[in-house]
């Protein structure tokens, strides 16, 4: 390598790693700035003229753990309060904060790292969004709906509301009176206690489903003040019907897993059966309605539609992407991947890197994640422990997501050497610590252990500290528990 070019990669990785201790730093500042205004504004406990005295020393314990557990959450590495993504997101949360003046003005947002299609608040004018719904989601407006609902709840205060009521019933004199009474008996029990409970319980039910209903009202109101499409925000019971449903777009797996040049892993798909082996489920919807804690997601619509006065067409309104979730997709996409590696579940990193490279073809971080996952699930299934890193098959998953998963689980570690090799030839340059990793596994595999030794000693702290960390963990036990006294290998779990 040539000086020069050697002093431009060293530049290169100088920035891009002062970048990333910013854009970190940033995180942190900002996360510190949310909780201690959720300390500041909740010092003084404000009891609830519902309750009695003994009441709200309780309700004042339910919120004080309300709170610790906000807190947390905001302490854990899930959360996400900067960078270009949270920007973007942001940006829809304050015109929506800006647009209604009711809104209190200190309403912060979060994005939660995590896969699953949710958004929540718990008050205390916070709001989480999940990565895992900005996935599925297809425009602005769809994302600023959901935004003001979850605004509206905190307005509305629906968790404090939902505290004191379950305050009353835990204090409810008669009705401990009345089990006490039941359990005494000798005959009965159980029937008596569901009638007993039972509608007390459909009522919890139905004021859950009355909140869900009144933040969709509100929430509608806030997203007509900031002058946000309506039709494409309607467009959002699409896809959490969708959602419901275990529906997905279409992923081309098979050009992914190489069938055409890989001929073994296309005849192990052949083989892919979507029962479990306890058979077919079916779901009986038919008291669903009263024992659901949130509404059908078409009766919600056909109350906003009817709210608005537009058509009432449920499939006029199918979710139309913009340019704004295209401009997203990427930093999605990288994201779901991260998360999945966080969650040690390599069947997810492989199905949410190759959506990532159908929506972005030439994304090259897509790439290496997978030439990683494939490296790796390659060592791992020849020393006969990936299982606890593959995701089994559930009929409840959308169908390419179990067939992905199917297939992780049954390819040999020759497919998985085969389609890292299919991957590493078409990038350039691992970014780090994904090469150190890599080159470490083949060191293994070639039986290099001076280079190993090297290798391993200068990059473990490196990849410690990353995603990636338990494949290195699991190489370690591995090299530890045989008979070539590698004695420079500690695993991390016996590390003082």
């Amino acid at each position: 390598m040539s000086s020069r070019r050697f002093l431009y990669l060293a530049l290169f990785v100088f920035s891009f790693l002062k970048l990333h201790s910013q854009t970190v730093e940033d995180n942190k500042a900002q996360i510190e700035e949310i909780k201690q205004q959720l300390i500041d504004q909740n010092l003084k406990f404000t009891s609830s003229q519902e309750l009695t005295s003994s009441q709200n020393d309780i309700y004042k314990k339910k919120h004080k753990q309300k709170i610790d557990a906000e807190l947390k959450m905001l302490s854990s590495d899930a959360i996400i309060a900067s960078g270009e993504l949270y920007l973007k997101i942001n940006s829809i949360f304050n015109k929506i904060v800006k647009s209604n003046p009711e809104i209190p003005q200190n309403t912060r947002l979060v994005l939660y790292r995590s896969n699953d299609f949710n958004a929540f608040t718990m008050g205390d004018n916070i709001v989480f969004i999940h990565v895992g719904l900005l996935q599925d989601l297809k425009n602005e407006a769809q994302i600023a709906l959901v935004i003001s609902h979850e605004i509206a709840h905190n307005t509305l205060q629906h968790v404090e509301e939902s505290l004191i009521e379950s305050v009353k019933r835990e204090t409810d004199k008669t009705l401990e009176k009345e089990i006490n009474g039941i359990l005494r008996t000798e005959y009965g029990k159980v029937s008596s206690l569901n009638a007993l409970l039972l509608p007390r319980i459909l009522e919890s039910r139905e004021k859950s489903r009355l909140h869900e209903y009144e933040a969709d009202s509100l929430g509608l109101m806030y997203l007509k003040n900031a002058q946000f499409n309506l039709t494409d925000a309607l467009s959002m019971f699409h896809a959490m019907e969708r959602k419901s449903k275990n529906s997905s777009d279409s992923l081309n797996y098979a050009t992914f897993f190489y069938f055409q040049t890989i001929p073994t892993i296309e005849a192990l798909d052949s083989e892919y059966t979507r029962e479990s082996s306890l058979g077919t489920f079916t779901k009986d919807d038919s008291k669903l309605p009263y024992l659901a804690t949130h509404p059908y997601e078409r009766d919600r619509f056909y109350k906003l539609a009817s709210i608005l006065k537009v058509d009432t067409t449920f499939k006029v309104y199918e979710p139309k992407e913009d340019t704004f979730h295209q401009l997203l997709k990427q930093q999605i996409g990288i994201e779901m991947v991260q998360n999945s590696w966080r969650n040690k579940n390599i069947s997810e990193v492989i199905y949410y890197a190759i959506n990532l490279l159908e929506k972005s073809s030439e994304s090259p971080e897509a790439k290496e994640h997978l030439a990683l996952a494939f490296k790796s699930l390659a060592y791992l299934k020849k020393k006969r422990i990936a299982g606890k890193f593959l995701q089994l098959q559930n009929p409840k998953f959308p169908v390419d997501f179990d067939r992905v998963c199917a297939l992780t689980y049954v390819i040999s570690p020759s497919d998985c050497k085969e389609l890292f090799d299919a991957y590493n030839k078409q990038i350039t340059q691992f970014n780090s610590p994904q090469s150190e990793l890599i080159e470490i596994i083949q060191h293994i595999e070639a039986e290099s252990y001076d280079l190993l030794e090297n290798s391993y000693r200068d990059n473990k702290e490196a990849i410690y500290n990353s995603f990636y960390s338990f494949i290195l963990e699991e190489i370690e036990i591995q090299l530890n528990n045989s008979n070539m006294k590698l004695n420079y290998i500690i695993p991390k779990t016996k590390q003082k």
